[in-house]
């Protein structure tokens, strides 16, 4: 019939982005040390294993490390949740968020991470610098989080048949290849 002419309620997306792969890790260490309760979710199996051995290396054996297929909201809904890597495509996402009831989600993410590698990362880490960034500054703006989700949505369309990976990187790789 007719619809309610509501409009469906937007997920507050919080992306914090460093330059480099160890100043994030080290955003986690931090957030972990201000509450120890925090769950940090991967979407690939290989940026678990990566999170997992960082906080092994700094002696934090109890850090909750899982993947997203892990997060129901009985185990989450009470804690700080922090993403540590985007997946590439938004819609996915959008699923898992909408699924657990969430009305924001922390990302933290890295200029050297795949997706960022895609559209250029290694090019706004120069500019970054120029600006007089430090490397364990990040940046965080809607504006950020803006040209992601475009950017999510510009590589959507390019995907036909999603091939599973275990990283970000075989994931480009099976359903990008080279192109861009």
């Amino acid at each position: 019939m007719f619809a309610s002419g509501k409009k469906k309620e937007e997920i507050i997306i919080a992306d914090v982005v460093y330059m480099h792969t160890a100043a994030k890790w080290h955003a986690c260490l931090e957030a972990y040390k201000k509450d120890t309760t925090t769950v940090f979710i991967a979407w690939f199996e290989e940026t678990q294993q990566q999170v997992q051995g960082f906080f092994e290396q700094q002696n934090v054996i109890a850090a909750d490390v899982i993947l997203y297929r892990q997060a129901v909201m009985h185990y989450v809904k009470t804690r700080q949740l922090i993403f540590v890597e985007h997946f590439p495509l938004r819609e996915k996402e959008d699923t898992l968020y909408s699924s657990l009831n969430f009305k924001e989600a922390k990302i933290l993410s890295s200029l050297e991470d795949p997706l960022f590698e895609y559209f250029g990362g290694s090019r706004i880490i120069e500019v970054m610098k120029k600006m007089g960034l430090q490397e364990n500054e990040a940046i965080q703006h809607p504006m950020v989080t803006m040209a992601l989700k475009n950017a999510q949505k510009k590589l959507a369309k390019k995907i036909l048949i999603e091939q599973p990976a275990r990283s970000q990187a075989e994931w480009f790789k099976r359903n990008v290849g080279s192109e861009k």
